[in-house]
């Protein structure tokens, strides 16, 4: 009676599963005859599903690792990663550093902006441009006066017609350089001369400048087109600008600075260069 069961119900699975699914159940003896198909299906899907949990569970521990969150070390007021804190190890952050903007008005041939440019630009700027934290701008125009005369300017300074001549000399230069470490020099060396002619000397050998072209643009009217521009700038100076040489140390008036401007752009660097110890050490 079992046997004719058992043949009847293998009659059965090979019509619906085919011959192969009878096979297990003769071997085994068993009265399933799906157990053979559902086990290695069900073994194949539980290794998938370990197999996806481990990976998901490598990368969580993994991310994890790299970015601890709260619980890590913070740097800036953010929490660091294992590799930005290594980063942070090797190249420790520098302390922020700020630049001075030096802004000079100037005449010429005005004794009292000979002796400060001799003196006081001079020596700060041989002592500290390399440091690449000052921003300096020279405008020659001083006391003097523009008037437009159609499309040229009709210009008289306090010192005379040559000081007009240097300072647009000075402006022409300063225009075709554009850079101070390309025109400082060439200002200092043309400041208090007395003519133009000695002032061009001043040019000779620069590799930007020519000197008949720098001739052709102080005398011209593109120096005075220049000259009046460096008024501009003059005239928007508040407090009005009643002193020559007038000087700004990041947009004000420093008085001070006539006297020691080295030590009053040291004051405003943070922290300040090594340049700038011996100064400071004056200062004390």
């Amino acid at each position: 009676m079992l046997r004719h069961k058992n043949q009847l119900v293998e009659a059965a699975v090979q019509f619906d599963l085919g011959p192969a699914a009878a096979a297990p159940m003769k071997k085994h003896g068993t009265a399933d005859p799906l157990l053979a198909h559902i086990r290695p299906y069900s073994r194949h899907r539980v290794r998938r599903y370990l197999y996806i949990a481990a990976s998901l569970l490598l990368l969580f521990l993994v991310w994890r690792w790299l970015y601890p969150g709260n619980g890590g070390t913070t740097y800036g007021g953010r929490p660091l990663g294992y590799r930005d804190e290594l980063m942070s190890r090797e190249f420790p952050a520098q302390p922020p550093t700020n630049t001075v903007r030096v802004e000079l008005f100037v005449e010429s041939q005005c004794p009292d902006t000979s002796r400060f440019i001799r003196k006081q630009l001079k020596t700060t700027w041989d002592a500290l441009s390399n440091t690449g934290r000052i921003e300096l701008s020279v405008v020659p125009f001083g006391k003097a006066r523009c008037v437009p005369r159609g499309n040229d300017f009709d210009c008289s300074c306090q010192h005379g017609p040559t000081e007009c001549l240097i300072n647009q000399l000075m402006n022409c230069v300063i225009d075709r350089v554009g850079f101070p470490n390309k025109y400082v020099e060439t200002v200092i060396c043309m400041q208090g001369t007395h003519s133009l002619d000695e002032a061009l000397k001043c040019v000779e050998g620069h590799p930007s400048l020519d000197q008949p072209r720098m001739r052709d643009c102080a005398t011209g009217e593109r120096g005075r087109r220049l000259l009046a521009l460096s008024g501009q700038r003059t005239a928007g100076l508040q407090p009005a600008l009643d002193f020559v040489p007038w000087i700004l140390i990041d947009g004000v008036r420093n008085t001070d600075a006539l006297y020691d401007l080295a030590q009053n752009v040291c004051n405003v660097l943070h922290p300040p260069p090594a340049e700038c110890s011996p100064f400071l050490t004056t200062a004390l």
